[in-house]
């Protein structure tokens, strides 16, 4: 008993590391075969209206399953806070997320989303979701880690170096400013990613069963997509589905990225908070710079290499000062350094 209760406890410990992991492989997938896709020509809002459908089915199953007696209550208030929270972090993130893919690559757009633990630290801190106790060990590590993780991908993206791997690549040039509105769209994404993280405490906090919440706002991504789609994409023939990658990717998006991934997120936000989830978008990029070289056969360079290792170096400094910070708090004390 005394084993079982320890391994346990290391399981719930080691959950949301391994949930937010989950979630970073998920979505370098999801972005190397919506590349794929996006390429081919696909109407991007018709996709996305597609996956929302999978989602809603998908979680409503898990919500009717999991949380069919155990469903809190809901009001038109909590509704309507569920209804902004799928049109900024769900129909605006995601329609932003794939349109930019005409423009720039998967691993721009990973290197960007490496924003969201700066954005998600900030907002964090304005809204006093986090304390910055910069006078601490621990929150000069949690600062430090974020800007360490961002300088590695900006290394990435913007210092080549030596090829380490050179293959051929399949990468389109595009135009210095199809190159900039992909950029603007990624990041106005990425804010819209940040603030939906930042949301997700109190509104886990406001009604609690998190299948029934995640299901409810893709039914109401469904339908502002179902506008979207409507309005952008007039040919009938782009909203017939094709038996290749695009249903593949459909199913991909609708039950892992858009699904599992939006429910662990959700998960631990709850319990670790926003800066936790947002730390490891950086590790997304890292992935997503595996796939691309291997499948997409673009090169690997030195600046790749590189980026990646501080990539990884600032999430475990994070991660290291989260866990001192913690434990801290568990004693009610801190170490300040002056």
């Amino acid at each position: 008993m005394v084993i079982s209760s320890t391994l346990w406890s290391r399981a719930k410990l080691a959950a949301p590391h391994a949930g937010m992991i989950t979630v970073q492989i998920i979505t370098a997938v999801y972005i190397v075969l919506t590349q794929v896709i996006v390429v081919q020509g696909i109407s991007s809002p018709v996709f996305l209206f597609y996956v929302f459908i999978i989602a809603t089915i998908f979680m409503g199953s898990l919500a009717f399953i999991f949380e069919r007696k155990l469903r809190p209550p809901i009001t038109k208030y909590i509704l309507c806070c569920i209804f902004l929270m799928a049109l900024l972090g769900i129909t605006f993130m995601q329609n932003t997320m794939v349109a930019c893919l005409d423009f720039i690559n998967g691993t721009v757009e990973a290197a960007v989303l490496n924003m969201v633990p700066i954005f998600t630290y900030v907002l964090s801190v304005i809204s006093r979701q986090e304390k910055a106790m910069l006078n601490t060990l621990w929150g000069k590590g949690k600062l430090f880690g974020t800007l360490l993780s961002v300088s590695g991908a900006l290394t990435l993206v913007l210092w080549n170096g030596p090829s380490v791997i050179k293959l051929s690549t399949s990468i389109q040039a595009t135009s210095l400013g199809h190159w900039i509105l992909g950029l603007v769209m990624v990041v106005a994404g990425v804010f819209a990613l940040s603030l939906w993280i930042l949301l997700l405490g109190p509104m886990t906090r406001l009604y609690s069963a998190e299948f029934s919440l995640t299901t409810i706002m893709f039914a109401f991504a469904v339908l502002q997509q179902a506008l979207v789609a409507a309005i952008l994409s007039h040919n009938s023939s782009q909203w017939k589905l094709k038996w290749n990658l695009e249903l593949v990717n459909i199913f991909v998006g609708g039950t892992l990225n858009s699904g599992v991934a939006n429910l662990f997120m959700t998960y631990c936000s709850s319990v670790k908070g926003p800066v936790f989830v947002g730390s490891f978008s950086p590790l997304g990029l890292v992935f997503t710079t595996i796939l691309e070289t291997v499948f997409l056969r673009s090169t690997l360079d030195l600046g790749r290499i590189i980026g990646a290792v501080m990539i990884l170096a600032g999430l475990y400094i994070f991660l290291w000062s989260k866990s001192k910070e913690e434990t801290f708090e568990s004693i009610d004390g801190y170490d300040s350094i002056d």
